[in-house]
């Protein structure tokens, strides 16, 4: 196994180094690589390289190189420029310029160039070959930074009081800092941040360019004489050190030639509303309903909306003084109601209103269609699931489709409230059955759910002073489904919620739901499926008539790194409880036939996402962790319906949907009447995925992408599921965690229409949990004679399905897993 991954390694790397030239200019030297090499600042090891990459692109155009690779392995550098000096010396000062901006005052440069005679093979035509003598050049900046120059001291000088004194009283949240070095972006955010204060303190014109930063570098050192030599040799020294650290004074100051506008306090006069403004009827002798409610003035041709719920949304009133944040929140509030497509709120300035102004406001609603109709078809297939046997649901090469269908009432009751009634139907067929069998049709669903959302918070939350939220809502939820597992059982469901949803920003959220109550009714079980549970009894606590009565909290948060802003984190949480609210709420004891039937448990899981993007291409790094915890001796296991599972196109892609796990459990044996589903109360899983666009086919409508992942994962049950104790393989033990995690390796590729993406991908398993030896590691039995054939032969070639069956999984997935 070891010696097999070092070839093919070696093999990588030994290709990975070949670079071919292509359209270069004859007999000139041409740029072949640029290399920066960064001397001297406070820079960490991360910082340093960030900034190597930062100075590559301050190369002037006449000396980038562009590099096209294609599978890591054939590496094409197209056009290169030819070397001309004055372009190097042109990047070496945009690079000085780059340690400017961070403060980094007395950066020096160095240029090396090497010019290295390189004999190629080029490929003219079908069978012609040349040797052609290429004179490669690598250019080579050395950028020596020096010492940064640090703030001594930092002061505001506007002149005007209250701007100094706004200023003054939110100092703490000043970007700059005595001791800190002085930078581009810190000038920037402290400028932007004091017009952003001063807009929501009513200086409604005060923009970007009415405050000017100064600084002072002078040397108060070098200006002072004194009679006595050693005096003056002392402030020498002093002027020398001063050199080696550098310091600034920074004033802020109001621009001279700042319009007075500017610098004056602005007030609300009148708020004018229309709720169903039209741009086609719309003018100077439109006739309009008025109302005036709560100081608001509403005109209107028809009543679409109740005053009550525009006032509610209204973050600006008449007489108050203007505040930006206000003005936001007003236009975003409006916007998410989904009750307009087009929100425009315009500002008028009403001249020659004496030393304080005042702004007109018009709020402009376009109203969006009241009923919006969706519909879409999903199909899915899934190979080789102990094929060629009919004897029991769930066997053979399944297809599947369903179809949705969804009506949505954007503004019930004109109060902005969504209600979306949405149906379901799908079926799933074995196409290794005959057309005359009973389990042709291996199962089918049909389900309707019913959501209403409300845009405010209801009792026990109607007191939260909404003012401090991006946006809330509470939604109602309700549906039943009814399924049929042809050949096994009929499963009966039924759901109701009630909860809320705060945003606290547009990257932060929790969603809290106090009433989730989920009854599934497992019946009509035929002998074959009752035969099943009794082979296997991890299965028999699962598959059982189930209440959930209980709440759940979920909380997402969204961060995009502030120095790179190519890197995103998604953090999410959630935690689900049953049987706590009903014991609380009910006396059990007289309600037995709840009591039978209600699962008590805990379920927690969290996951973690970080993608670092790039212009053709990202990496996307995902940890996933759940556990569920039956409470009390009732359950062993959660319900079914409430447990995790595995593989798939979304997860552990090497093993098909439910197909890996519990533990250590072996797989069904190739063409066994055993039930494939896995499923269980702890699944732990990582996920690498590097994904690359490859060519645009279809110009701004079609790109042909390509990926490469691993994933690393299983599930497991909390609690030994064993009639009467003993070893259960299924049950997740700490030391057994390493010898029980599924390894992926694949690859696939992506269709992205711009508006659906989809994926077409092949994993292998090179680490099987159900296998003892060498730890389950594995080396795909592959070679490039039977590759294809083990892929993608069908037929009734046994071996090679079995070979697909144990190793091998192919999946189709709409948009990315993660």
């Amino acid at each position: 196994m070891l010696n097999w991954i070092r070839n093919i390694f070696f093999i990588v790397v030994l290709l990975s180094a070949c670079t071919t030239v292509k359209n270069y200019q004859k007999d000139k030297p041409f740029v072949f690589k640029n290399i920066v090499e960064i001397k001297g600042g406070n820079f960490s090891p991360d910082e340093r390289n960030s900034l190597k990459q930062r100075m590559l692109t301050q190369l002037d155009d006449s000396m980038k190189t562009v590099v096209s690779d294609f599978l890591f392995v054939r590496h094409t550098l197209k056009k290169p420029p030819a070397y001309d000096s004055a372009y190097a010396l042109i990047s070496a000062k945009n690079m000085r310029n780059t340690l400017l901006h961070l403060g980094y005052y007395q950066a020096k440069d160095t240029i090396k160039a090497d010019t290295i005679l390189h004999t190629a093979f080029e490929h003219h035509w079908v069978f012609r070959f040349n040797l052609a003598k290429q004179r490669r050049v690598t250019v080579k900046y050395i950028i020596d930074a020096g010492n940064p120059t640090l703030i001594d001291t930092f002061s505001y000088r506007l002149k005007k009081p209250e701007l100094e004194e706004l200023a003054l009283s939110t100092q703490k949240e000043s970007y700059l800092e005595k001791s800190k070095p002085v930078t581009r972006d810190a000038v920037l955010n402290e400028i932007n941040r004091l017009v952003e204060l001063y807009r929501n303190n009513g200086y409604y014109k005060i923009t970007t360019e009415d405050l000017k930063m100064r600084g002072d570098t002078s040397i108060e050192a070098l200006t002072s004489i004194s009679d006595d030599p050693f005096e003056n040799i002392r402030l020498l020294a002093e002027a020398n050190e001063k050199r080696n650290k550098p310091t600034i004074k920074l004033a802020l100051v109001l621009n001279p030639a700042s319009d007075t506008l500017h610098i004056k306090k602005y007030y609300i006069n009148n708020v004018y509303i229309y709720p169903d403004y039209s741009l086609e009827e719309f003018d100077s002798t439109a006739v309009f309903n008025e109302e005036i409610f709560d100081s608001y003035i509403v005109k209107y041709h028809k009543k679409i909306i109740k005053n009550e719920f525009l006032r509610k949304n209204m973050f600006v009133k008449k007489g108050e003084l203007y505040r930006q944040i206000n003005y936001n929140k007003t236009l975003s509030n409006f916007s998410r109601t989904g009750v307009w497509q087009n929100v425009d709120v315009q500002l008028v300035d009403l001249k020659d209103t004496g030393s304080t102004g005042k702004l007109d406001m018009i709020v402009k609603l376009i109203p969006a269609k009241k009923y919006g109709v969706e519909a879409n078809i999903e199909a899915s297939y899934v190979a080789n699931i102990n094929a060629n046997n009919t004897s029991i649901a769930n066997s053979g090469n399944l297809l599947g489709f369903s179809t949705n269908l969804s009506l949505q009432n954007r503004n019930v009751a004109k109060s902005a409230v969504k209600m979306t009634h949405a149906l379901r139907a799908g079926v799933e067929l074995n196409l290794n059955a005959s057309s005359s069998s009973d389990n042709f049709i291996n199962s089918n669903e049909v389900s309707y759910t019913n959501t209403i959302s409300i845009p405010r918070l209801l009792y026990p939350f109607h007191k939260v002073d909404e003012r401090k939220l991006s946006s809330d809502q509470t939604f109602f939820n309700s549906g039943v489904a009814v399924t049929d597992r042809i050949g096994l059982f009929k499963l009966n469901s039924f759901l109701f919620g009630m909860g809320y949803e705060f945003n606290f920003s547009p990257n932060r959220s929790l969603t809290l739901k106090l009433i989730n109550i989920e009854y599934s009714r497992l019946y009509d079980r035929t002998p074959a499926f009752d035969e099943t549970l009794a082979q296997n009894p991890y299965l028999r606590y699962s598959f059982n008539t189930a209440l959930v009565f209980g709440s759940t909290v979920g909380y997402t948060n969204t961060t995009i790194n502030q120095k790179h802003l190519n890197r995103i984190n998604t953090f999410k949480v959630n935690l689900e409880e049953s049987g706590a609210l009903l014991y609380f709420a009910f006396p059990l004891d007289k309600l037995s036939f709840l009591n039978k039937d209600l699962a008590k448990f805990i379920k927690f899981d969290v996951e973690d996402a970080f993608t670092i993007t790039h212009r053709k291409s990202s990496t996307v790094f995902r940890i996933f962790g759940g556990v569920g915890i039956p409470i009390g001796s009732k359950d062993t296991t959660l319900p079914f319906f409430k447990q995790y599972f595995g593989g798939g196109p979304n997860s552990m892609r090497a093993w098909p949907i439910r197909g890996i796990g519990q533990g250590s459990k072996s797989l069904p044996p190739y063409k066994s009447t055993e039930l494939s589903d896995r499923t269980g109360d702890v699944r732990l899983e990582a996920n690498v995925e590097y994904r690359h666009d490859l060519w645009q086919l279809i110009p701004n409508s079609l790109t042909l992408k390509w990926a490469v992942f691993t994933d690393v994962g299983n599930i497991w049950n909390i609690r030994n599921t064993i009639p009467g104790g003993g070893y259960d393989s299924a049950q997740f033990k700490f030391k057994n965690l390493y010898k029980e995690l599924g390894v992926t390796l694949g690859t696939g590729l992506r269709l992205d229409f711009n508006y659906v993406l989809m994926r077409f991908d092949l994993g292998f398993r090179i680490k099987k949990p159900d296998v003892a030896e060498n730890a389950g590691w594995v080396k795909p039995d592959l070679s490039f004679g039977d590759l294809f054939k083990k892929l993608f032969t069908s037929g009734p070639n046994e071996e090679y399905r079995k070979w697909r069956y144990e190793n091998f999984n192919f999946s189709i997935g709409l948009s990315y897993p993660f």
